[in-house]
């Protein structure tokens, strides 16, 4: 099953490609709903290769489960001259979404102008328990892509935003 929304971000293809490896957005997207928290400590910033795993909590109390994230970065995969993708091929390990058989979240982005792309977030996920997961997933990322339009509103004058 998968769950897809596309939209223009005001700022430039490049800040969003940061926003994208930045841990603390990353962090940020589901706040106060959803507290996410690395086990060990974010990096920096997410690159290829990285595997972290994180806790998850509703209102930062109630525990959610234990995720990992693995990065996997790739350029030109959808046709579009200068579009990248940042995979996230690690799955839930524990709670509820571990029920999952598999877990995909694919994010690209494409230039549209100098001060403006489009980002482009899909997630697959797959198993008996998907059906189930599926309008709640439909539900945040709707709520994912409100809070990204805000958001990049200010990476462009504020790069600080995107650091951890």
């Amino acid at each position: 099953m998968r769950i897809r929304t596309q939209f223009a971000v005001a700022c430039s293809a490049n800040t969003a490609w940061e926003a994208v490896h930045s841990p603390a957005v990353a962090a940020g997207l589901y706040a106060p709903l959803l507290v996410m928290s690395p086990e060990l400590r974010f990096p920096e910033r997410f690159t290829t290769g990285d595997r972290i795993r994180v806790r998850l909590r509703l209102w930062g109390v109630v525990p959610l489960g234990s995720q990992r994230i693995v990065i996997e970065d790739s350029a030109g995969e959808d046709g579009t001259a200068g579009g990248r993708t940042m995979h996230d091929v690690g799955r839930p390990l524990t709670g509820p979404l571990a029920l999952l058989a598999g877990w995909h979240h694919r994010i690209t982005i494409l230039p549209v102008t100098a001060r403006g792309a489009i980002w482009r977030d899909e997630l697959t996920i797959s198993g008996a328990f998907a059906p189930l997961c599926w309008p709640v997933f439909a539900v945040m990322w709707r709520w994912r892509r409100a809070k990204l339009e805000r958001l990049a509103r200010s990476w462009e004058a504020r790069p600080s935003r995107l650091t951890p």
